[in-house]
């Protein structure tokens, strides 16, 4: 996670990046408006979303990046597989909890710790088949993850990378 205040020499990657990043995050918020009713076809675009911001965030703590970045790279893997895609839902859902977790982090925004619960929900409505249930919980999330989105859009590019030097390797 960066800091606001220091403002490194930004160059393409880093634009393309966090544009990637926030775009991901959107996305996720409007796919996770539609996830119950077109699961077949939100499911794939969730793990694509999630693939793609975790590759794109800016944490500079390796451990917390690895563990966003390795539970979308299961989430495809399992995705392409094909043997049980609630699974891959389940990391990608995952995926968007730690980042909303990171958020909260940067905007202190309380609402944001309840991302994991909304998405944990969604995902167990979802593997135990209360159908209607789950509409509420992925209409919560795609609230939350947009509040998240919106914070993100609203900030200055240079405040997702902060100081350059302090990421880990």
């Amino acid at each position: 996670m960066a800091d606001p205040h220091f403002q490194s020499e930004l160059d393409r990657l880093d634009w393309l990046t966090v544009i990637l990043y926030r775009g991901a995050l959107t996305l996720s918020a409007a796919i996770m408006s539609i996830i119950a009713w077109e699961a077949s076809f939100a499911t794939p675009a969730l793990v694509i979303a999630a693939l793609i911001a975790a590759n794109t965030v800016h944490i500079y703590d390796k451990r917390f990046r690895l563990l966003i970045v390795g539970s979308s790279l299961f989430s495809a893997i399992w995705l392409i597989t094909g043997l049980w895609n609630p699974l891959a839902l389940g990391a990608a859902l995952f995926t968007f909890s730690a980042l909303a977790i990171k958020e909260y982090f940067c905007f202190q925004l309380k609402v944001l710790m309840l991302t994991p619960l909304a998405l944990a929900g969604f995902w167990f409505c979802q593997v135990f088949g209360q159908s209607q249930i789950s509409i509420a919980f992925s209409m919560a999330g795609s609230i939350l993850l947009a509040v998240a989105a919106f914070s993100k859009w609203r900030m200055p590019i240079h405040y997702d990378i902060g100081d350059k030097s302090r990421y880990q390797i």
